[in-house]
């Protein structure tokens, strides 16, 4: 079955020219029709803007002066394109052959609101993509590090192998209509590692189903732009909990995470100072910009992320 909709592809790029180019030519490869791709560069500065222009001239460039941020250049994406379908992609991915075409076509049979396919790491094996919406209970496990012994936010292994309605979806990989981003509008710009979850909750919230299609594949290596900044990665995925959780959840929901959270930041700090001969410096700093970060969001009203 053959889908009549034109789908804009949205990569947002930083730094990582190599696997960028991996990624563009898996697109060129396995195009659908009436596919456009646009790039936005949050000012790499290493070579990416040069070469999409040399050797992907029949894709669109966006080159920012300055590094925007993920959510704001994946909006930037969205506000160029001219889709009736737009699909966040990752640098750091692969599409597998018909992957694309198979995607929209579910999406479209099946009426989908919000969509993702499965996730491949690089040896094949799969990638957990979908999550139950992170809340107290789970925020409380990870306190005590009894979130990996319960898992209250992850999905049995065995549901990824069938198409199924998940709470939310990765966003190395998201597929949606036009007609849904003007009606809940992009990424939020406030939110780094939750912008995913928001998008998906409110989409949910508006009326549209959330779904999961195993059948479609893409490989994605996963973290490339931000694995080796660490002080990010911590502060963002705790401090984000708070900021959507002060966006769609009650204040005693959100009094009671931030009790939660500071406790998280305050004990790991203790924590890895104590394991400094074992655990190294990284984790122990990193705590302590997040304590500081948090500081911040709490009496400076610091959203930046």
């Amino acid at each position: 079955m053959q889908s009549g909709h034109k789908v804009s592809v949205i990569i947002v790029n930083f730094r990582v020219k190599d696997v960028l180019r991996d990624c563009l030519l898996s697109l060129r490869s396995h195009a659908v029709s009436g596919m456009e791709v646009l790039i936005v560069d949050n000012a790499s500065h290493d070579g990416s803007v040069e070469m999409v222009r040399a050797e992907f001239p029949e894709f669109q460039l966006i080159a920012s002066n300055s590094n925007m941020g993920f959510s704001p250049a994946n909006n930037v994406g969205m506000d160029a394109c001219t889709g009736d379908l737009i699909l966040l992609l990752n640098p750091d991915t692969i599409v597998e052959p018909g992957a694309l075409q198979h995607w929209v076509d579910l999406h479209s049979v099946t009426k989908a609101g919000i969509s993702g396919p499965k996730l491949l790491n690089a040896d094949g094996s799969l990638q957990v993509s979908a999550w139950r919406i992170p809340g107290l209970l789970s925020s409380l496990l990870e306190l005590f590090f009894l979130h990996r012994l319960f898992s209250t936010g992850n999905y049995p292994a065995e549901t990824f192998n069938s198409d199924f309605s998940p709470e939310c979806l990765s966003g190395a990989a998201l597929l949606f209509d036009r007609a849904i981003y003007a009606k809940v509008g992009g990424l939020d710009p406030e939110l780094f590692w939750m912008e995913d979850v928001d998008l998906c909750f409110r989409v949910s919230k508006a009326g549209y189903a959330v779904r999961y299609f195993h059948e479609p594949r893409i490989t994605h290596l996963g973290g490339q732009s931000s694995k080796s900044n660490l002080n990010r990665v911590i502060s963002n995925q705790l401090i984000s909990r708070l900021k959507f959780a002060s966006k769609h959840r009650n204040f005693l929901h959100v009094f009671v995470l931030h009790l939660v959270v500071f406790c998280h930041i305050l004990s790991r700090v203790l924590l890895f100072h104590l394991l400094l001969p074992i655990a190294g410096l990284a984790r122990a700093k990193a705590y302590r910009f997040t304590f500081v970060k948090y500081l911040r969001y709490l009496f400076l009203h610091d959203r930046s992320i």
